[in-house]
């Protein structure tokens, strides 16, 4: 077995030489490097097994040698561990952003060096067990697309000019997501990259099946395309009929084969469009311009899709928003210690039978469309309405509000602020922070005037790059909510694990409690409450429900069907 090769790159040779002798019992050949640049070139053309980068080093950050590691098949695989004197959230969050396997703050001991390298060398062993196992070749490692294994279209275009040119014509199948930026803003890129994989099995086996010699390919500029090439043996795949029939059956495919495997996605937030064309061969015209020109076509087709989808979704929202169509839902939040109620998390939704039954859907849509005033008016009417028939027991409600809504003139939340105060104790605004807050001191001043009517204040998605750490420290929140992206894969990230720890510790700071949302396994229930997460909610504990005593049922519900399950 051969030794591992670990770069270690910093210009501080103190350091350096430090690590170097940390790393004595590895038995591994060690690398140095002196600054950014130097450590890329290293890293390109030795193909070290794990590096060991310093963030603040000349030339080029960490950050930046880390992310171009990443984003190159033939060095993606290298295991990255960013080592910084600089440990806060906001550094952490960069790091795991840039693709990072793991994390070292100075000062550190040879055991926690020891343990991380060990591990990084440990996975990149087994990946590189299962790229010989599949018998990939380093070039084709080189033109694969990472997420779906599938070949990019360098990899297939000589085979898609040789059909062409012995058929003399050849269709072009293309396939778009819809809400590719909503799919991985809530789930985060994991999960996205779990979901293409899949989308792309689906896309491979229904082109095996329905035409001859089908080729697919994955291309993902600005987005996450596929496109299949096929011998269209006399079939017009330009004719009206035999396109729409061929994008209609692909798209109900693709739509029941990922409802089914991944059910807990709203229906309506996984979307595809698919637009087909055909390409006559013609001599005179290179090759390569025929087939991009054919691309192109059935792009232009998906496009036109989009926006006619995009116009009707716009007419129906403005419908709901005239009718005051929203329903408005809680979903339960409880303690991570035992589960016992804390209180609810008060959702608005667009009607069952609508586009929008997604809450982050119907809002994100509604900015998008410049229509988000409207319906945070008409979703806060709605919401008062339902709390003025709750029982509120001693029990917290968290709402919803836009941070940059409070700053509108037009946005008036008196009514509901005088319900709230006369209900002291009870109730939570949760700042969704989307926009960049300009002036802190007088946004503070605001929330002061809140909290003296008994109003608590909550930051919203904790973690991500919109709840800043500046927001945090200048708001000083009464309870930090974790964002889903950091809640998905939690179990299995130590960069993640270690942003939950600092943002439970900041949150100790400041006195605020911490709320994880998304929870959706036991796994990830089990390792937020062993990281110290205060409260949680999400599918694991109970659904959005219509009324209270549902959503405490489905609570009472989970909690014992859970203890009902046997200790291992």
């Amino acid at each position: 077995m051969s030794r591992p090769v670990v770069l270690i790159a910093d210009d501080d040779e103190e350091v350096a030489a430090l690590l170097r002798m940390y790393l004595r019992s590895l038995d591994a050949e060690i690398l140095i490097a002196r600054d950014g640049e130097e450590a890329l070139a290293v890293a390109q053309t030795r193909l070290p097994d794990a590096v060991l980068l310093d963030v603040m080093m000349p030339k080029r950050s960490g950050w930046e040698v880390c992310q171009a590691l990443k984003a190159m098949q033939r060095t993606a695989h290298i295991g990255v561990i960013l080592i910084t004197g600089r440990g806060d959230v906001k550094d952490r969050l960069t790091g795991l952003q840039v693709g990072a396997d793991d994390y070292l703050v100075k000062p550190f001991d040879r055991n926690e060096v020891l343990k991380r390298v060990g591990n990084v060398l440990k996975r990149g062993g087994e990946d590189r067990d299962e790229a010989t196992q599949a018998g990939r070749t380093m070039l084709e490692a080189m033109l694969l697309d990472r997420a779906t294994a599938l070949p990019t279209l360098p990899v297939v275009l000589d085979r898609v000019k040789e059909i062409l040119i012995e058929q003399g014509e050849i269709g072009v199948v293309f396939v778009d997501i819809e809400q590719i930026e909503a799919i991985e803003a809530e789930y985060g890129w994991a999960f996205f990259d779990e979901l293409l994989c899949n989308v792309g099995q689906i896309i491979s086996a229904e082109a095996k099946k329905r035409f001859s010699n089908a080729i697919v390919t994955c291309h993902r500029t600005g987005g996450s395309s596929f496109y299949v090439f096929c011998e269209t043996r006399g079939q017009d795949l330009s004719a009206e009929n035999a396109s729409e029939r061929v994008a209609g059956d692909l798209r109900l495919t693709l739509t029941e084969a990922t409802r089914q495997r991944f059910p807990n996605v709203q229906p309506e937030q996984v979307g595809f469009f698919v637009g087909s064309a055909r390409i006559d061969y013609r001599p005179q015209i290179r090759l390569e311009r025929q087939i991009y020109s054919g691309m192109r076509i059935a792009a232009d087709a998906v496009r036109d899709a989009e926006q006619q989808r995009k116009k009707q979704l716009t007419r129906e929202l403005r419908d709901i928003i005239r009718r005051k169509r929203v329903t408005t839902l809680f979903q339960p939040i409880v303690y991570a210690s035992d589960t016992r109620m804390f209180g609810y998390e008060i959702l608005t939704r667009g009607p069952g039978n609508s586009s929008f039954r997604n809450s982050d859907m119907l809002f994100s849509f509604a900015r998008e469309t410049k229509l988000a005033w409207a319906l945070e008016a008409i979703a806060l009417d709605c919401a008062l309405r339902r709390m003025r028939q709750v029982d509120l027991l001693d029990r917290k409600f968290l709402l919803n509000l836009e941070a940059e809504m409070f700053g509108e003139s037009e946005f008036r939340i008196h009514e509901m602020v005088s319900f709230f105060a006369a209900h002291r104790g009870h109730f939570v605004f949760e700042l969704t922070e989307r926009a960049a807050i300009e002036d802190y001191a007088s946004f503070r001043e605001l929330l002061n005037e809140f909290r003296e009517k008994g109003i608590e204040v909550a930051i919203d998605d904790a973690g991500s790059g919109y709840a800043s750490l500046e927001a945090i420290a200048a708001l000083a929140p009464d309870y930090l909510k974790v964002t889903k992206g950091l809640v998905s894969t939690l179990a299995d990230e130590p960069i993640k694990q270690d942003l939950v720890k600092m943002l439970v510790e900041l949150a100790g700071k400041i006195g605020a409690k911490t709320i994880a949302e998304g929870i959706e396994t036991q796994e990830e229930f089990e390792t937020c409450r062993d990281l110290g997460i205060d409260l949680i909610q999400g599918y694991y504990i109970a659904h959005p429900q219509e009324d209270v005593h549902a959503a405490d049922a489905e609570v009472a519900e989970s909690r014992a069907m859970r203890e009902a399950v046997p200790a291992t």
